[in-house]
């Protein structure tokens, strides 16, 4: 079963975030649907000055069946973020990360440098605007709520990501779940939102990393 490190499930959990841009251009291989959800998901979210998130995350075997189920927070604005799952709290302010681990007591310390095709907040909304194409599938039932699902599918068929689904609520337009499909198998991670935050301005003070909240950590800088 896959095993995704701190920094891929940032990458991940950023996809159901606000990855939809409102001025993305409807190109003929498009579903016209798929166009219009995504614009109104965008125009959303890009709007928003923070937000906060508790989601769970499951690994899934290759019949749907959970392997394993984490549950975390993620906090947002601009290109910062903090990420809290399981022992890790992640730091980012753009330009340096801190992983603190709770179960060895250690703070590493790196600089920011993704790699071109990771899905960072500051490319959240643009990354699949060259090299995907999305469809409308359908609508689903959940609760009192409908879903709209679409479907993101890399043209690249070498991406290690086959495919990523997205369930957006019809009348928020709030995304709800989203799955991540691992190519050259059924494997996936599927991950829900259990409860979503707009802040009314940015949470500079939660986004920074003190060391003083950290106390006997040892620290490690790779920089």
């Amino acid at each position: 079963m896959m095993g995704l490190a701190a920094s891929r499930i940032v990458a991940i959990a950023l996809v159901g975030f606000g990855l939809i841009t409102p001025h993305i251009k409807a190109q003929n291989r498009q579903d016209p649907m798929a166009t219009k959800i995504l614009i109104e998901v965008g125009t959303r979210y890009k709007k928003l000055p923070g937000f906060s998130a508790e989601f769970t995350r499951e690994s899934q075997d290759i019949k749907g069946d959970v392997q394993s189920s984490t549950s975390g927070n993620i906090l947002v604005s601009g290109s910062k973020y903090r990420l809290k799952t399981g022992t890790t709290t992640l730091f980012c302010d753009g330009k340096t990360v801190w992983t603190a681990d709770k179960k060895i007591k250690e703070v590493s310390i790196a600089e920011y440098d993704p790699e071109p095709d990771d899905i960072t907040p500051e490319r959240v909304y643009t990354f699949y605007k060259k090299g995907y194409k999305y469809i409308f599938i359908g609508e689903v039932k959940a609760g009192n709520s409908v879903w709209q699902t679409i479907d993101l599918e890399p043209e690249n068929l070498n991406k290690e990501i086959s495919k990523i689904r997205l369930f957006v609520d019809r009348k928020t337009k709030e995304i709800r779940k989203w799955i991540v499909f691992e190519r050259g198998s059924n494997e996936r991670e599927e991950f829900e939102i259990r409860k979503f935050t707009v802040l009314g301005k940015s949470p500079e003070k939660e986004l920074r990393f003190d060391k003083a909240a950290f106390p006997g950590y040892k620290i490690v800088d790779l920089r």
